[in-house]
């Protein structure tokens, strides 16, 4: 933690250039690339990945290196605003991206084993998944919870990795493929998932909005800066109850219009089927 005015305007340019970062991504491209190419012709699993799964797959391990790579991750010691930005990142925008990157021929293989497939999915089911994520932003919301994940580093680590992967069990009912038994939503339950889902978030956002500050590290750092701890605290607490709140709606709009898309479709099939029928009809009686 910076203790000078110096050391933290230092801190708002660094990046993080620590061999793990490098080696967690690199391990993370490398099982990907060889998952799609060779593994996959060598069980004869599918057909090519779709270039658009492999766009989603590597924009959400870029989003992933934004946050811990980049400035973000020595800014959110500092600000709490930062460390907002970075943990909605990660749950919002990284965890979609990386669930719609992979292929369900890819999951169904990971899933082989019986206990594996049972664990994932019941982490996967749309109740737990939501609880999971939510108890997951409310815990690390905690005073106490929030302070010592700013005084060790591999309290940090965990956070990041738990925001990550809670991220994804919650995006997994709305985007991810689908698997033989694992739990799908229909077009209606997923627009009620995500709608219901976002209310606990948007209580904290609002909560934290008008809250007096609440984490004394981030008065002291905060000050080093220039910022005021309640200015940063509020502003923290608005990205996370407007932005992450308007995202979800977002989101949920996307899902209604696919779910026009496909009762237009139904009803065109089952209008053109009903021209046959009559056609055939009329066929028979001439």
């Amino acid at each position: 933690m910076p203790t000078s005015v110096q050391e933290a305007q230092a801190w708002l340019t660094q990046w993080n250039w620590h061999p793990s970062v490098f080696l967690i991504l690199l391990l993370l491209i490398g099982a990907y690339v060889y998952s799609i190419g060779p593994l996959r012709r060598r069980y004869q699993l599918a057909d090519a990945v779709s270039r658009g799964r492999m766009v989603a797959f590597f924009l959400g391990l870029a989003a992933l290196a934004l946050c811990v790579i980049t400035p973000l991750q020595a800014i959110a010691h500092i600000l709490f605003t930062g460390h907002m930005i970075q943990h909605m990142v990660l749950a919002l925008v990284a965890a979609p991206l990386l669930v719609v990157g992979l292929p369900g021929w890819l999951v169904a293989f990971c899933l082989r084993p019986r206990p594996l497939r049972f664990v994932f999915r019941w982490l996967t089911m749309p109740l737990i998944a939501a609880l999971l994520f939510n108890a997951n932003l409310w815990l690390w919301h905690a005073p106490s919870i929030m302070n010592s994940m700013m005084m060790s580093d591999a309290a940090d680590f965990l956070s990041l990795t738990l925001y990550l992967l809670t991220g994804m069990l919650f995006w997994w009912p709305l985007f991810g493929a689908q698997v033989d038994g694992i739990f799908s939503l229909n077009a209606a339950g997923k627009l009620i998932y995500i709608l219901l889902s976002d209310m606990p978030m948007v209580l904290l956002g609002a909560g934290l909005t008008f809250t007096p500050p609440l984490y004394p590290m981030y008065e002291g750092t905060a000050r080093l800066i220039g910022w005021s701890p309640s200015t940063d605290q509020q502003l923290g607490g608005l990205i996370m109850w407007v932005p992450g709140g308007i995202y979800l709606i977002v989101m949920a709009s996307v899902i209604l219009i696919q779910w026009f898309r496909q009762i237009e479709k139904q009803q065109q099939a089952e209008n053109m089927a009903f021209m046959l029928e009559e056609e055939e009809a009329a066929r028979n009686a001439s």
